[in-house]
């Protein structure tokens, strides 16, 4: 869970809510943080935040082969799920194929 960088390109770094490192890409873990994509980035969005997390930040995960990216909207209630073109279409919330969430844990 945030903070921890994932330093994507010697310019770019970034700090998503929360992070996944699937265990056979361990070695990209280091005292400085995640050195590359990690599998999957989610972001929660605020007001401050919701334009970036779709817009742009959206297309730099993308950029960087990010393979999962989730925008978790409180408000909405919602969680939008990506997959960068050529993953799984799985029809649940990749790369987690077993998870349910029931929205009445996430939002009580």
């Amino acid at each position: 869970m945030s903070p921890v960088d994932c330093i994507l390109s010697d310019t770019t770094i970034v700090q998503p809510d929360v992070v996944h490192l699937e265990y056979g890409r361990s070695s990209l873990a280091s005292a400085r943080g995640i050195e590359g994509a990690p599998t999957l980035a989610v972001e929660i969005l605020s007001a401050s935040t919701a334009r970036l997390d779709r817009g742009s930040k959206l297309q730099l995960y993308a950029r960087h082969r990010v393979r999962y990216y989730w925008i978790v909207d409180p408000e909405a209630r919602s969680v939008e799920a990506y997959t960068l073109a050529g993953g799984d279409d799985l029809g649940s919330l990749p790369p987690f194929p077993e998870l349910t969430i029931a929205g009445a844990a996430l939002w009580p």
